[in-house]
Formats: C-alpha cells, sequence, structure tokens
C-alpha cells in the first residue's frame, strides 16, 4: 500500500515537471517571436520605418525640376544697330546722354583736375584746389563717316567752371573762376569684331573762357588768362586724353554698353 502512494505521487510530480518544461517551452517561444516582431529596425535599409523618424512617416523627396534650356540670345549686329541708331534722333539722345552720365563726365573732370593741379602760372606761382564743375550735353550731332564702317559724333557742354587757388606769397591766396564751354569730337569704327566699337579719334577744345577772381594782380590775371583762353589747357588736354590709350578703349566698351541696353533689333 505504501509502496503504490509512492509511485502514485512521483508519477504526479514527472507529470507537473513536463506541464512545467512543456509551459516554460512555450512561452520562450512567444517571448522570441515577440523580440523578432519587435526588434529595432536597421534605419539604414529602412529609413520610413516610424521608429527610425520619430514616429512620422518620413516625407518623399520631391523630385526637382529640370529648368528648360533658353535659347542663347541673338548677336548683336552693331553696323547694322549703329545705322538703326542714327535713325532714330531718341536713341542717339539717350545712347550719349548715358555715356556722358556714367563715365564722360567724371573722366573729364577728372583730367581736367590732372591737367590744372600744380600747374604753374608765373614765376613762383602754382594752381591749387582744383574743383570742376561739368553740365550737361547741349548739342549732340551723330553722323556716318567719314569712311564706311565709322561715324562722327560731335558734343558740345557749355558754362562749363573750374574753381581753384593761386599759390602766391601773399595771405590769403587769391582765388579763381574760369567759366567755359567744352567742345568733344569723337570718331568711331564699327564692326562685328570681339572689340566692336572702338575709338579712333578724341578731342577736346576749350572755348569762349572767361576768367573772374578775387585780390588779383594783374600780371597773374594776364598769366591765368592765358592758359585757358591762349590754347595752352585746351592743346594739353586734348594731348593728355589723346595719349591715354586705356582711355580710349574703356570709352569704347562703355559705348557698347550703352548701345546694348537699347531697344534694337538683334541679329
Amino acid at each position: 500500500m505504501v509502496s503504490l502512494r509512492r509511485q502514485l505521487r512521483k508519477i504526479a510530480i514527472n507529470g507537473l515537471r513536463n506541464s512545467l518544461g512543456i509551459a516554460s517551452l512555450a512561452l520562450l517561444t512567444l517571448l522570441g517571436t515577440y523580440s523578432l516582431a519587435f526588434a529595432a529596425p536597421d534605419c539604414d535599409k529602412t529609413p520610413d520605418a516610424p521608429i527610425c523618424n520619430g514616429g512620422d512617416p518620413k516625407p518623399k523627396p520631391k523630385p526637382k525640376p529640370q529648368p528648360i534650356p533658353q535659347p542663347a540670345p541673338a548677336p548683336v549686329n552693331y553696323p547694322a544697330a549703329i545705322q538703326f541708331i542714327l535713325q532714330r534722333s531718341d536713341l542717339i539722345e539717350q545712347t550719349i546722354d548715358t555715356v556722358w552720365r556714367e563715365f564722360g563726365k567724371g573722366v573729364a573732370a577728372q583730367k581736367i583736375k590732372e591737367e590744372l593741379n600744380g600747374k604753374r602760372v608765373g614765376k613762383g606761382m602754382r594752381i591749387k584746389d582744383v574743383n570742376v564743375n561739368l553740365r550737361d550735353i547741349t548739342v549732340k550731332e551723330v553722323k556716318p563717316g567719314p569712311a564706311p564702317n565709322q561715324v562722327s559724333v560731335r558734343l558740345v557742354i557749355p558754362q562749363n567752371n573750374e574753381e581753384f587757388h593761386v599759390s602766391v606769397p601773399i595771405v590769403p591766396d587769391p582765388s579763381f573762376r574760369v567759366r567755359h564751354t567744352l567742345t568733344m569730337n569723337l570718331t568711331l569704327s564699327v564692326d562685328n569684331s570681339s572689340e566692336p566699337i572702338k575709338v579712333n579719334q578724341l578731342r577736346v577744345q576749350v572755348s569762349d573762357a572767361d576768367v573772374s577772381g578775387s585780390n588779383l594782380i594783374g600780371t597773374l590775371v594776364k598769366a591765368v588768362g592765358d592758359l585757358f583762353t591762349g590754347g595752352s589747357f585746351s592743346n594739353n588736354l586734348e594731348s593728355r586724353i589723346n595719349q591715354d590709350i586705356n582711355l580710349t578703349r574703356q570709352l569704347g566698351g562703355v559705348i557698347k554698353s550703352a548701345i546694348d541696353r537699347l531697344p534694337i533689333p538683334r541679329g
């Protein structure tokens, strides 16, 4: 009887152990499945996974629009453009005013200043503190020639003036104002080369000079007057400009730039 009880007890314990083993195995299997299902994804391979972007779906990159190629602008036929401008007085005015305002006035004023500053007038006396005031153009003459591919331009700028002092052995130094008319003559060559507009000639003349001042000495008035009215100033300024090769090249480029901005036919 005791032996039978022991056997039944042994069978019961073994059965319980087997049940616990099966349950443990099932639990491990479930945990493994859960771990595989919820393991952290490889964000390099699956960047759209919620855990990889804070829980929100990663927006798809929008395709970049491909620019539509624009046709290259037709090159300017500069001889034809010049002929077109010669037939339109308003375009001539616009071109000349643009070139004078943006380039010519400043360059001419600087050349006058360079010519006058330090200029000797009489024994031991020199010009100093020069201030140049250039006015607007009143006469604009543009015509073809003299050669078939050339254009002649004549500009008149009246009522210009320069104010300056002259160093003398007295105090204060006398001050002067000189009024004059500035005339500029240019000859341009036009073609379709890499430098389509060239300045072949640039002449500057001073006329109608009138000198006035205060505390003037007779010999000093004559010396300053001779500088302007005797032709020395005009000739020296013309020589200074004509010898400046960079200036004439710059002027040709500025004229070309002004023409490029005009509403003229292309090609």
